[in-house]
């Protein structure tokens, strides 16, 4: 057996009951067999595929949903990534009793299923030969209001995630209560779907909590890698 010095959020055993995963991304089978890393933040959820024994999917605190083949013809890298699956962390997914189909749930309120393209189909992959008008870099802004503080963080933290996670240059002008934000059309657009739902779910929180929070506060409650 082997005791983790880090936090485990969860383990579970493969239907055939050889294998024991945990969210500290390593498996079992009376000793150690491969220690996978994949994910930048904690790994909250896992569930292994109802027909294949060595096909797993994995949830992260930063809602990016990832897929794994460990088999013999699998590799200890992700066979597929999702970085964006979720706005917060994915604490629960099941997979289809086919096999066909995988739930997940997280903490941004979402129940989202997911499915493999039909041979041939491109929606929902990115372009490898994406063009250079896609990839140039624009500038835009988005406004805070009274939710400055929410979007910097505590001693930055928040900003500093948000910029490594989406790959852009972020700056918050306090003076004009506005995000700015440097990226390609793609880049920008997530910043902001993200930052949006920060702000909605703060202000859903401020209706139900007597006093809220105010323009100073430093909520770092978005969590993302």
């Amino acid at each position: 057996s082997r005791i983790f010095c880090n936090r485990v959020f969860k383990t579970k055993y493969a239907n055939d009951v050889k294998y024991l995963r945990s969210t500290h991304t390593r498996c079992f089978l009376r000793r150690e067999l491969c220690s996978l890393k994949g994910h930048h933040k904690e790994v909250t959820s896992i569930a292994w595929h109802p027909l294949y024994e060595s096909v797993f999917a994995s949830g992260g605190m930063d809602g990016t949903l990832l897929y794994w083949n460990i088999g013999p013809k699998g590799t200890e890298e992700p066979a597929a990534r999702v970085p964006f699956a979720h706005d917060m962390a994915i604490w629960d997914m099941k997979w289809h009793p086919a096999g066909h189909a995988l739930a997940t749930g997280s903490n941004d309120r979402q129940t989202k299923f997911w499915a493999r393209n039909r041979l041939g189909s491109t929606i929902g992959l990115d372009d490898e030969d994406e063009d250079e008008e896609a990839a140039e870099i624009h500038s835009a802004e988005m406004e805070l209001g009274n939710h400055v503080g929410i979007v910097i963080g505590r001693r930055g933290a928040t900003i500093i995630s948000m910029q490594r996670a989406t790959g852009t240059k972020m700056h918050v002008d306090q003076v004009r209560k506005v995000l700015q934000i440097e990226g390609t059309l793609k880049q920008i657009s997530s910043v902001k779907k993200r930052v949006g739902a920060l702000l909605e779910r703060v202000s859903n929180d401020n209706e139900q909590r007597p006093g809220g929070v105010g323009p100073g506060s430093s909520y770092t409650g978005f969590s993302m890698y």
